[in-house]
């Protein structure tokens, strides 16, 4: 297939293949080579699973030719981050550790997504256990920034996250537990979705805390994340009314600058970003209005959140920790030393206080429908930065993952450097919809968007 006939989003895909224009099979080869030629580069995948998605490929083509149609993903080329759990494929962890670990079954997401005739193209590289922001991983290689390949892809879902960006399939899934989709989704200018805490099953994902862990999607297109969502939420009973396709009518919700937070201490360029997005917001018919927040600039005490993921973390890999601590690498080794010196109180009155927080959920949204932060203060830094530059990349994801709130980041501009910036939608609970929408009619309003479509 030619480069520029290529759907460049699942709606596109989905509705070439309805009409007969395409096939999963000529798609799948299209992104296997794709894989083929750029993986030793960027290291976005850990395992390519060629024989077996071109096989369901050839399977579910043959369905659709004999009027059995899934839904929007049949036959669509999706990777999988290697934290969740594939029935017969080594699924890593992004450890050294578990190089040969093989599932006996399918986590509950990926069956989802097999039941509504997703392919699956391989599993995706991630920071060890998915541990830190930066993407980087001693075992499986640095997953490196498509638009530049010095600098970071971001974490800890990486090789979703640049396989995005790379054009190597259509759709990513991630985890994320401190930002872990919303970072890597900003510095590879690509949309990424943190559902609402628990929306989601984790079942057949490995933890990384608890307490904050959600799986999610990252995508080419806001419209896209709205197909995902409703291939793996229907048909279940839920709440949730189908959301695509989706409105771009946004006149008169009120959307909220945190005052002393959504612009202190981010880069100009970032800064002048975020403005522009608000002023096409505001043409598009929001009301943006300044808000205070006492949570968000005094009362988050991130020491609570550290308590609790560590402790949490630590209880996972205790009996491995305590046996061979050297077959971790740096970051994970750093955190469960950390973790293990956490008692089982101290535990508890985080866990304690944190409940005592979730009123803050409300106090949020009581003015305001939806809150604009950025993603991340910063574009992407240099893949070898220290790790002190990649910790201050989690202040405007820590509050939220505390909160479980869901937050979705898309691509609002780029740096003098061509490094995309991102802008992060944060709603209350269960607002997936109101999200999207807003997310939406600012992508259909812009050329952010079809800069990470080129």
């Amino acid at each position: 297939m030619e480069a520029d006939s290529i759907p460049k989003t699942i709606a596109q895909a989905s509705q070439q293949m309805q009409s007969g224009l395409l096939t999963s099979k000529t798609l799948v080869k299209h992104y296997l080579e794709g894989i083929q030629k750029l993986n030793p580069t960027l290291s976005a995948f850990i395992t390519v699973l060629d024989k077996q998605a071109l096989g369901t490929a050839t399977k579910l083509d043959f369905e659709r030719s004999n009027g059995q149609e899934r839904g929007l993903i049949h036959g669509i080329p999706v990777v999988i981050k290697d934290n969740i759990d594939t029935a017969g494929v080594k699924t890593t962890v992004g450890s050294q550790l578990f190089c040969d670990r093989i599932p006996l079954s399918d986590s509950v997401i990926v069956q989802k997504l097999k039941a509504a005739g997703a392919v699956i193209l391989g599993k995706t590289n991630l920071s060890e256990f998915a541990a830190d922001l930066s993407g980087n991983n001693l075992f499986y290689g640095n997953t490196c920034n498509f638009w530049n390949h010095n600098h970071s892809s971001g974490g800890s879902s990486s090789g979703s996250a640049t396989a995005i960006a790379a054009h190597l399939c259509l759709a990513g899934i991630g985890t994320d537990t401190g930002g872990s989709i919303r970072v890597p989704a900003s510095w590879s200018g690509v949309v990424g979705l943190r559902p609402t805490y628990g929306l989601l099953s984790n079942d057949g994902i490995f933890p990384r805390t608890r307490s904050f862990d959600t799986v999610g999607f990252l995508t080419n297109s806001v419209e896209d994340i709205a197909i995902l969502l409703d291939a793996v939420l229907f048909p279940i009973s839920t709440n949730f009314k189908q959301l695509y396709p989706l409105p771009t009518n946004i006149n008169g919700l009120k959307l909220g600058i945190v005052n002393n937070y959504t612009f202190w201490g981010i880069e100009p360029e970032i800064a002048k970003a975020i403005y522009n997005a608000i002023s096409i917001l505001k043409k598009l018919g929001a009301e943006i209005t300044t808000i205070n927040s006492p949570f968000l600039i005094e009362e988050f005490d991130e020491v609570t959140y550290s308590t609790i993921a560590l402790y949490e973390f630590h209880q996972v890999l205790q009996a491995e920790y305590a046996t061979n601590p050297n077959k971790f690498g740096a970051k994970v080794q750093s955190d469960l030393s950390k973790g293990v010196k956490i008692s089982h109180h101290s535990y508890k009155k985080a866990k304690q206080k944190r409940e005592e927080c979730f009123m803050q959920r409300q106090k949020l949204f009581q003015e305001v429908d939806i809150l604009l932060i950025p993603t991340t203060p910063m574009v992407a830094p240099l893949i070898d930065a220290d790790a002190k530059i990649y910790r201050l990349n989690q202040r405007f994801m820590l509050p939220f993952s505390f909160l479980g709130l869901p937050a979705i980041s898309l691509p609002c501009g780029r740096s003098t450097q061509g490094l995309p910036i991102g802008l992060q939608l944060v709603g209350n609970s269960y607002t997936e919809a109101l999200i999207l929408r807003v997310a939406f009619a600012l992508q259909v309003a812009t050329t952010f968007s079809e800069d990470s479509l080129l």
